[in-house]
């Protein structure tokens, strides 16, 4: 059985737009491509979680099965003695209309990871270790980072055969991306992994704004972004998309004629595309 294609959602800058990609991918690559789709919660805010589940089925999850923290052992949910398995942590179907599509949420006792790990060795590698055996159940492994590279994004990264890097096409997100890679330089070779880039993605993008337009031209044509791919669909800053978490439900469920969606929709496959 084929294993499931892991890729991490990364950028170092909040409020770009990830947890938005992650959540829509998700459910488009679900719904219109019929890929078994796991998505992965990292960040301690559970932003991803509690766009796809109420905060009481959300609380009601958590302390039943677990979530995150339990799987990379931040905080110990223990059965005989033992942490909390991976599979148990799952969310299976999270969303009735979007067959296909799992979650593993997030907690925000991962806000002290770093602290709770520090000491311990081979922290990056946990989450590789543990999804392994889930690796054959899926299609697509979609791993929504926090806005850094400290352990938990480690641990998403270390266990990814891809990265996907959403952006604003703005002055400190153009400054970030040159960090970004640089940083991802430096993390392969320091833990020994290798990790391919699917590329960038412009995300709130307002195309009434000239300079977001010329931003986007800029860097799709810099020497030094040369090797990295730049999607041609942008994700535009829509009020809807901003709206649907507040369901928790994807754009398509709120609104399936927003801006939003339509650009989700295209941006979905052009990334099975890449995926090819």
């Amino acid at each position: 059985m084929a294993k499931a294609q892991v890729i991490s959602l990364i950028n170092m800058k909040g409020g770009v737009g990830k947890t938005t990609c992650a959540v829509n991918l998700a459910t488009y690559l679900a719904r219109d491509h019929g890929k078994r789709v796991l998505l992965v919660d990292f960040d301690s805010q559970t932003n991803t979680s509690l766009s796809v589940m109420s905060e009481t089925a959300w609380e009601k999850w958590a302390d039943k099965h677990g979530t995150m923290a339990d799987v990379l052992e931040v905080h110990g949910k223990k059965k005989r003695g033992e942490p909390a398995k991976l599979a148990d942590c799952i969310v299976h179907d999270v969303l009735p209309e979007v067959p296909g599509l799992d979650l593993i949420p997030s907690h925000l006792a991962l806000t002290f990871i770093d602290l709770d790990l520090a000491a311990r060795p081979g922290r990056e590698r946990i989450f590789s270790r543990k999804i392994e055996k889930v690796l054959g159940d899926y299609d697509v492994i979609l791993c929504d980072c926090p806005p850094n590279l400290m352990t938990a994004t480690q641990n998403a990264l270390y266990a990814s055969d891809a990265y996907l890097i959403p952006m604003q096409p703005d002055y400190l997100s153009t400054l970030g991306l040159n960090l970004l890679q640089d940083r991802l330089g430096y993390l392969t070779r320091e833990l020994e992994f290798k990790i391919r880039c699917l590329g960038v993605v412009f995300t709130r993008v307002r195309g009434w704004l000239r300079y977001h337009a010329e931003t986007m031209e800029r860097l799709r044509s810099a020497k030094e972004f040369k090797r990295l791919y730049f999607f041609e669909t942008v994700i535009p800053e829509n009020i809807k998309l901003a709206e649907a978490p507040m369901e928790a439900k994807p754009i398509e469920l709120h609104d399936s004629t927003a801006t939003g969606a339509e650009a989700f929709r295209a941006l979905t496959k052009e990334l099975v595309v890449r995926l090819k």
